[in-house]
């Protein structure tokens, strides 16, 4: 994870005419979902302070990889690179009289997010029914599994189970199989893309209104858009969508093959004759890949088992990258199944300058994601690696206005730990 790089200039939310420079978030939330959320307002130039304790740290940092493989609250890959460029306030949220500081940082905020059940924000009093009557321009952000109203609104899980509940799972795998489900939480990867649409279309009515609203994001819900046209079939025609493995019933072939070397595969999709010939000639037109049977899209699906049975053998010889590059070539679609290893040296990231080297203060110079798209006048920019955990409580609870005693008599207390 580490090697010679120089670490991108820290630079303060204020220095730059980002989107978001000037706008200051209060950020409750944990895991996945809502820290890429609030990573992104960060990225953009908001300040963001990251709410968690010792006590109750984030389940992310026990999550791996770790530099060196070794692990330490501090060492996960998997919390850094949802975290650059947030301050981190040591508040222990599970003692009583945290709740003060807390309200403190809620008066500074201009929003506040935060994922967990709603029972959580209600227990601490925290919850927008109040916040917004001490504050009424405030904007809340509230993500749960399955949303905050309704008879399973305390069902607590992470992506993993919003994926399976929204039906995800279900069709993922192959026919003759039990559903394998995608990699990871799936609703973890979607949800941010909606949510920070929201917290920006609320922060513009807010400006234009001068009050501020409570968004309420399930999980699920996000996660029923992804399918949409299974759920149209069924209201129109009564089919269930089954799995379909790497097949889309149009292509032939389609699908994930295995390449020479280690665990190296490509994707290959044969859209209709033109790329059948052209894949053809990739693999020296061989006779099997001549016959009749092959010739037309119909007779392709109808054999799609065999093809893809002579395909792969094929391919178990060929070295992935330069099959893809002659595959493009010929204008059939193949690409690359690459590992997270790979991307570091992939030429279209290196060209876009994507991974951001950032300096942290135990782990040192990582390569960080950088945003996905790109500002023309106000771009994106990492200005601080993730935080160690409470690095930067003294500098906030200083910005909130406590006084060197009362911070001491708050970590007496067991509210700053």
């Amino acid at each position: 994870m580490t090697e010679t790089l120089e670490p991108a200039a820290v630079v303060e939310a204020s220095d730059t005419a980002q989107p978001f420079a000037g706008l200051k978030v209060a950020d409750f939330t944990w895991a996945a979902a809502g820290p890429i959320i609030s990573k992104q307002l960060a990225d953009l130039g908001a300040t963001v302070v990251r709410v968690e304790s010792t006590r109750h740290p984030d389940s992310v940092r026990f999550g791996g990889p770790f530099l060196d493989d070794i692990p330490g609250i501090n060492r996960s890959g998997f919390f850094a690179d949802f975290n650059s460029s947030k301050k981190s306030l040591a508040l222990n949220m599970a003692n009583p009289d945290s709740r003060d500081v807390a309200l403190r940082l809620i008066d500074w905020a201009d929003v506040v997010m935060e994922c967990f059940t709603p029972r959580v924000m209600e227990k601490w009093g925290l919850n927008y029914a109040v916040l917004s009557q001490r504050k009424p321009d405030l904007v809340m952000f509230s993500s749960c599994l399955q949303g905050g109203t309704g008879p399973y609104r305390e069902y607590a899980g992470y992506g993993g189970q919003g994926g399976a509940l929204a039906g995800i799972h279900y069709l993922t795998g192959w026919p003759d199989r039990e559903p394998c489900g995608p990699k990871g939480a799936y609703t973890d990867t979607i949800v941010p893309r909606f949510g920070l649409a929201a917290i920006a279309a609320s922060l513009a009515y807010r400006r234009e209104h001068g009050v501020g609203q409570h968004i309420d994001l399930s999980q699920i819900e996000v996660a029923l858009q992804f399918l949409a046209p299974e759920i149209v079939d069924y209201s129109v025609h009564g089919r269930v969508a089954e799995r379909t493995a790497n097949r889309n019933g149009v292509s032939s072939p389609c699908g994930a093959f295995r390449c020479a070397g280690d665990d190296r595969w490509i994707a290959v999709e044969v859209r209709d004759d033109g790329d059948w010939s052209n894949l053809a000639d990739l693999m020296g037109r061989p006779d099997w890949a001549l016959c009749d049977e092959y010739a037309s899209a119909e007779g392709r699906l109808v054999h799609q088992g065999a093809i893809e049975e002579r395909l792969q053998a094929w391919l178990l010889d060929q070295e992935a990258t330069t099959v893809m590059h002659e595959a493009q070539a010929r204008g059939i679609p193949v690409g690359v199944v690459q590992k997270g290893s790979d991307l570091f040296d992939d030429p279209q990231l290196v060209a876009r300058n994507h991974f951001v080297p950032l300096e942290h203060p135990e782990m040192g110079i990582c390569r960080y994601n950088g945003p996905s798209y790109r500002f023309s006048r106000t771009p994106a920019e990492l200005r601080s690696a993730a935080p160690l955990l409470g690095e930067h409580t003294g500098e906030v609870m200083e910005m909130l206005g406590y006084s060197p005693a009362e911070i001491d008599a708050l970590v007496a207390a067991d509210i700053l730990v």
